[in-house]
């Protein structure tokens, strides 16, 4: 579906970068001429940012598992239990620096979820590192402070709504905009040749792309691309195109809303075809590539391929700083937490593979920066005894992936928790629900930095980021970006 951008006129047209590529603007410039202003600004300086959203809340603790024979292996198999996954079946990774541990402890020993093999190879490759213990807060918190009720917490924390929403925005209330949304807006200087907004969802309307001036709105793409409209053909599509056609600066405010958002459509539906014929014409064999990796029937390996695809022909669509939205539902294990996760570790795993391989062909990889999270980590222990049954349940701080040439691959940044029930960072009675050692907010500025933002006009995006230290300080290891990469 379409969104019309409003009160647009050729010149703000090109000032405030098209939302969809208006009819029309589109009609009073040409389509031609606007396809071709884009072909000439989108060869350089282009980067793009694409959120992986993994909705219910992604049991991180059996993603990423200690192994070895230390303290916090030890740790790990105390407070998991019987969803503990075996040492000796993880992947193992090695890390290029060793992980820092809550306390100021080191520890060298992880490995990652058995079913993500192919994910142990890009962290290897140092094409992809992790996050650790990433949650919202709104201001640097303990676990004392927690439990006496003497700091500033995240509305409504534990909650899925709630926390979905802050973790693609900000721990505050009331909701203004999605931090993908006003991206997009602070970096609209970069898509100024757009003829289709450069908030591209994969997964409907979401929290993360609000932009905060309402300018800017997401185009929702279906899993295989564009969604034509339904049954425009024949009679129907004479009809519509002659009712369109008899409205004119006479007609009815609400008629003239309908027909731009219309032609609207159709034009973006011209682009967004256009976008992947430039695709096509790379030679890249995208299905060959997805299959490969094990993701031709994913749904997620559809999505990423489908924002492939759109990255391969963005001369089309004219946007050099594209915010791609995709979610993967399922993680809210509180039941059956062995076996559905593995599932889903294995659809991101293969996922994330194809999308590498497609990226590296077609030459992108170095300019596309992929953040995978989840609005919260689940708790330690399980919620049961039978492990063919049981799950685990809300809790806190969690760990993101960031994938990408631009990465500072084969590390752990940030503070992985000590694992140590009932103290250090548990805030609860001993169930395992980390208190978070780095703040989204913290971690995503680092991201929107590298995307265009000055570090000085951090704030306007993130503005509880100013309560934490520096992000960019090394005391806060989040240098996990090397600015030197990349166009």
């Amino acid at each position: 579906m379409a969104f019309k951008l409003e009160g647009l006129s050729r010149r703000n047209f090109i000032k405030q970068s098209s939302c969809l590529g208006s009819a029309l603007a589109i009609q009073s410039l040409g389509l031609a001429g606007f396809l071709g202003a884009s072909k000439s600004f989108a060869s350089s300086d282009y980067k793009a940012l694409v959120f992986i959203f993994l909705d219910g809340g992604n049991d991180a603790f059996n993603m990423l598992v200690p192994r070895g024979t230390g303290q916090l292996r030890s740790d790990y198999e105390t407070g998991r239990r019987v969803v503990a996954l075996p040492a000796n079946d993880l992947q193992a990774i090695n890390l290029a620096v060793p992980a820092t541990i809550y306390g100021g402890e080191n520890y060298n020993d992880f490995g990652l979820h058995p079913a993500c093999g192919q994910m142990a190879d890009l962290f290897n490759n140092q094409e992809m590192s992790v996050i650790c213990n990433v949650g919202n807060l709104y201001e640097p918190t303990t676990r004392d402070q927690f439990l006496n009720g003497e700091s500033i917490l995240p509305p409504q924390l534990f909650s899925h709504a709630d926390q979905q929403r802050q973790f693609q925005s900000e721990p505050s209330l009331p909701f203004r905009f999605g931090w993908g949304g006003r991206l997009a807006e602070l970096t609209h200087s970069y898509n100024t040749a757009s003829t289709v907004s450069p908030l591209i969802s994969m997964s409907g309307l979401n929290a993360f792309q609000v932009s905060r001036d309402s300018v800017l709105n997401p185009y929702a793409l279906g899993t295989n691309g564009v969604t034509p409209l339904w049954s425009y053909n024949g009679t129907r599509k004479t009809m519509v195109e002659a009712l369109a056609a008899s409205i004119d600066g006479s007609s009815h405010l609400m008629m003239q809303k309908h027909r731009d958002i219309f032609n609207s459509a159709i034009q973006a539906e011209s682009i967004i075809s256009g976008a992947f014929a430039e695709a096509d014409n790379t030679g890249v064999d995208y299905d060959a590539i997805f299959s490969a990796a094990g993701s031709a029937d994913s749904k997620l390996g559809g999505q990423l391929k489908t924002v492939a695809k759109m990255i391969a022909g963005r001369a089309s669509t004219g946007n050099n700083r594209p915010v791609y939205f995709v979610k993967v539902p399922g993680f809210d294990a509180h039941q059956n937490l062995l076996a559905d996760h593995d599932v889903l570790m294995s659809e991101l795993n293969n996922a994330l593979k194809g999308f590498r391989d497609a990226l590296t062909q077609q030459n992108d990889f170095d300019k596309v920066l992929s953040f995978v999270g989840s609005e919260f980590g689940r708790t330690l222990t399980p919620n049961g005894d039978d492990a063919t049954t049981t799950g685990t349940d809300h809790a806190w701080g969690g760990h993101a992936l960031v994938m990408g040439g631009m990465i500072n691959g084969g590390q752990l940044f940030g503070e992985h928790p000590d694992l140590k029930l009932g103290q250090g960072l548990d805030a609860s009675g001993g169930r395992g629900r980390w208190v978070p050692t780095t703040a989204t907010t913290q971690c995503v500025s680092v991201i929107a930095h590298w995307f265009g933002i000055d570090k000085p006009d951090l704030p306007q995006l993130f503005p509880t980021v100013a309560n934490f230290a520096d992000p960019f300080h090394s005391d806060a290891n989040l240098d996990f970006i090397d600015l030197g990469v990349g166009v």
